[in-house]
């Protein structure tokens, strides 16, 4: 039996809410979750083990490691403690108690570490010196690495650290992140679809357009604000026929929290963060999805925007800026941004809206295209293959 020890710090709804964590990332935790349940149908025997933290309040609440179950896979979170050093440190160390006692079964074993934390630190030291396989699934490249600054300095060294402890290669949210490490074998791994069709109505008079996750400038929400804002100024005649609805967190949200208070066309609904059942309804009400990651961003090439694979999964017309690995997966079956520009976003908008029939033609199409790349039944062998599999060549 293969096992593998999935580290991270992906949450379910109920333990946020308990521990009074804000500061998670609902995306991450979904891709995480996916992965496990893929990997599990494929015969892996998959345990994940949460750092179960956000930021710490200072209230001295105190929380035991609790197991919860998560799509048929168990899920061990750690201890997390709300008060200052003395949090980092408990989830610093009470990972290694855990894997000492299960580690000794005679079976291959391989700890999957999600992202590059200083929090591993211990348990890579702990794999390295049981010999136990190591891969790193890393999603996110760095942004900063300037040897003059801390968060650079930061940087660098966790980069050297984890290539260095890391006995096998590494996951890739997008191809370009290969060169972010010297981790070798490599391969992309995307995340997984859950073929979820919307039974959206397309024929309704307004076409509802999602923005969600972090709504800041680095995600491109900008881009979206000065679109509505122009939209409101031109006032053209298709533009009651349109409406966004913004979920998630970021700097961006009290410009669009504005923008709603004003009774006129196009309408805004801004729920801010949701809960997991609240966003399935959101979404089974969508037509339109967006990802806006700014072509000429920072994040353009060191992640990859996994919005658009749930939205493609729910047959949601995907529009994006074109970055990273989205044609990879998408190909022609979403609408692309080849520029920052509100005016080239306020034209895609204006084409759904008098084009209904084709956009929800593009929009099942999307299903197709993500299916063949995400499928969890795919995805989950190509994982169960890399990470346990000793080979000399390289993933694709």
């Amino acid at each position: 039996m293969r096992n593998l020890f999935f580290i991270c710090n992906a949450l379910d709804d109920l333990t946020r809410s308990e521990r009074g964590i804000v500061t998670d990332s609902p995306a991450a935790s979904r891709k995480v979750f996916g992965l496990s349940k893929a990997m599990r149908e494929a015969g892996v025997r998959v345990l994940v083990v949460s750092l179960g933290r956000g930021r710490q309040d200072g209230s001295g609440r105190y929380y035991r490691c609790k197991v919860r179950r998560i799509n048929g896979v168990p899920v061990v979170y750690l201890p997390f403690f709300h008060f200052p050093i003395l949090s980092e440190v408990l989830t610093l160390f009470s990972s290694v108690p855990i894997l000492w006692r299960l580690h000794r079964k005679k079976t291959k074993q391989t700890i999957l570490f999600y992202n590059r934390m200083p929090a591993y630190f211990p348990l890579l030291i702990f794999a390295k010196i049981f010999q136990i396989d190591t891969t790193l699934d890393l999603e996110d490249g760095a942004i900063d690495l300037n040897y003059r600054s801390l968060s650079g300095l930061k940087s660098r060294i966790l980069s050297r650290l984890f290539d260095s402890l890391c006995s096998g290669g590494a996951l890739l949210a997008c191809q370009a992140l290969k060169d972010a490490t010297k981790l070798r074998p490599t391969q992309c791994c995307y995340g997984t679809s859950d073929i979820l069709p919307a039974k959206v109505n397309w024929d309704l008079s307004s076409i509802n357009v999602l923005l969600g996750g972090t709504v800041s400038f680095d995600t491109g929400a900008p881009l979206l604000i000065e679109a509505i804002r122009l939209l409101r100024q031109e006032s053209p005649s298709w533009a009651k026929n349109i409406s966004f609805t913004i979920t998630g967190k970021g700097d961006c949200l009290e410009q669009f929290q504005t923008l709603a208070k004003a009774a006129v066309n196009p309408e805004i609904i801004v729920h801010g963060r949701t809960t997991d059942e609240e966003y399935r309804q959101i979404l089974a009400n969508t037509h339109v999805g967006l990802a806006l990651k700014p072509n000429s961003g920072a994040l353009a090439h060191t992640t990859f925007p996994s919005k658009v694979i749930e939205f493609a999964s729910h047959g949601i017309l995907v529009v994006t800026t074109d970055i990273s690995d989205v044609r990879k997966v998408l190909a022609d079956s979403a609408i692309y941004l080849e520029a920052d520009n509100p005016n080239l976003l306020i034209e895609k908008l204006r084409w759904i809206v008098l084009h209904r029939g084709a956009a929800k033609t593009l929009s099942l199409k999307g299903i197709q295209s993500v299916s063949v790349v995400c499928a969890p039944e795919k995805v989950g062998q190509m994982l169960s293959d890399f990470l346990f599999k000793s080979s000399g060549e390289e993933g694709q």
